[in-house]
């Protein structure tokens, strides 16, 4: 048996065992309770401000051909040659830009050839550029065709053209980038994808346009679409075409890129004319191309209900309004509607992604056409050119319910202000051969038409890329 004496040297030590340890969990508990200094470091990062490179413009050029003792699906082309100039501009007054030829191997019979145009990038740098082609006394061909100079890209649409009987199209595609660009064509029609070998892997050299005739890819195509991508060097894509109706020739016209398929296109003015005469010509089956149309693609597997507004911009004229229904995986030509000789926007909305264009044309004084892609709404500040085309018109169009306030300046003269009402139209008259900067408190889809007798022709304008930001580089663990 324990002695008394043990017992109680036991029972200290648990005590004093229990005290220690409660004292150390008190400490523990006070120390964490207690501040601790603290040491923090930032992650280590780099802003940087990348060097904004030059702007790049491309200039088709020349209108070319299939030439008319070669079959309809020949690569043979010939540029015919023509009344054909190039008009440039840019802001801030001395902005330097530099104009240097691509070349063009496929397209022979012109001194002209198309341009590349630079200039030092920079905030507020501005680069604009134009181009026009008469043929008067070309014998098949007889029309104005003109385009406007703009950026390449790696990825567009096209949506105008046909090779039917009497169609000549030709795809052209402009590289002005200084790397080699490998092209894709995608083209779809009335009959849905076109298979076409040929339309893959086209290799553009750096700064050299390639022109492809569409009836060689795309043999009695009514309503072509076509789907422009490019990897490497950038393209400026756009689609030559002139017609003639039996002996008579009906017109020529360069169309540059349309928008992505959306659900919501604009486009900022299209001018309707010569009503009554093509209502009484388009009775000829050859003539069918001549009213106005509406050309839609629907990329997806469901079909589409479309629904078109069309503004006049004409104040008081009421909008027109019609619907239509696109089958998937086809292009359609749909019909407009009656409407008064005018020059109206055309607002498109649809329950699915399309892709759109519209074609106008002229019947007196002589016979020519125009295509009308849709554009983007541009904000802020713009530069854009005219060309010595007839009666030049800048067409703007609002798609927003905000006012939008417009000053429009020419090089050397005098500001012009004007008010676009929200969801309306306006157009301004312009000088010929003139560079202009718009300033615009809203966005607005904007285009210039041009209409004279027996001539019609338009381009749109589309803003330039955005400057690169700055951009904040972390170091890699």
């Amino acid at each position: 048996m324990a002695s008394k004496s043990s017992v109680i040297r036991t029972g200290l030590r648990i005590v004093t065992s229990v005290i220690v340890v409660a004292a150390g969990v008190a400490a523990v508990t006070a120390a964490a309770t207690v501040p601790w200094p603290s040491v923090s470091t930032g992650v280590p990062s780099v802003t940087v401000t990348p060097v904004a490179s030059d702007q790049t413009r491309a200039c088709p050029g020349p209108f070319v051909t299939v030439p008319t003792d070669a079959g309809g699906g020949s690569s043979s082309l010939a540029s015919p040659g023509g009344g054909f100039a190039i008009w440039t501009g840019s802001s801030p007054s001395g902005t330097s830009v530099t104009t240097t030829d691509l070349a063009a191997p496929d397209s022979p019979g012109s001194d002209a050839k198309p341009q590349k145009l630079t200039a030092p990038g920079g905030d507020g740098i501005l680069i604009a550029g134009s181009q026009s082609e008469q043929q008067f006394t070309g014998g098949d061909l007889i029309g104005l065709a003109t385009s406007a100079c703009a950026e390449p890209v790696a990825d567009s649409w096209l949506a105008a053209g046909s090779t039917t009987t009497g169609r000549s199209s030709v795809i052209v595609l402009s590289n002005p980038t200084d790397v080699a660009a490998t092209v894709n064509l995608a083209i779809f029609s009335e009959a849905g994808p076109v298979p076409a070998p040929g339309a893959s892997g086209i290799v553009v050299p750096a700064n050299t346009q390639k022109s492809l005739t569409l009836a060689g890819l795309a043999p009695d195509a009514l309503s072509p679409v076509i789907h422009v991508t490019a990897t490497g060097g950038q393209v400026y894509a756009t689609l030559q075409q002139s017609i003639v109706r039996s002996l008579d020739p009906g017109g020529v016209d360069v169309a540059g890129p349309t928008e992505a398929p959306s659900t919501s296109h604009t486009i900022a003015g299209m001018q309707i004319v010569s009503t009554s005469a093509i209502a009484e010509r388009a009775a000829d089956p050859a003539s069918s191309d001549l009213p106005a149309a509406l050309r839609v693609y629907v990329p997806g597997s469901a079909g589409a209900a479309v629904a078109v507004t069309f503004k006049s911009e004409t104040l008081g004229v009421p909008d027109v309004t019609a619907s239509y229904s696109a089958l998937a995986g086809v292009v359609t030509d749909f019909p407009f509607p009656s409407l008064p000789d005018d020059t109206y926007s055309v607002t498109v909305t649809s329950d699915q992604p399309v892709v759109v264009g519209s074609r106008s044309s002229v019947v007196s004084g002589g016979t020519d056409f125009a295509w009308y892609p849709a554009s983007p709404a541009i904000g802020g500040t713009f530069l854009f050119a005219t060309t010595v085309g007839p009666n030049p018109l800048l067409m703007l169009a609002n798609s927003q319910g905000t006012d939008a306030a417009v000053t429009l300046t020419p090089a050397g003269g005098a500001p012009v202000t004007a008010t676009v009402s929200g969801n309306s139209a306006s157009g301004i008259p312009l000088q010929t051969s003139t560079t202009y900067t718009v300033t615009t408190s809203a966005p607005l889809s904007a285009g210039v038409g041009y209409l004279g007798d027996g001539l019609i022709s338009a381009c749109t304008i589309s803003p330039p890329s955005p400057l690169a930001s700055p951009v904040t580089v972390y170091p890699g663990g």
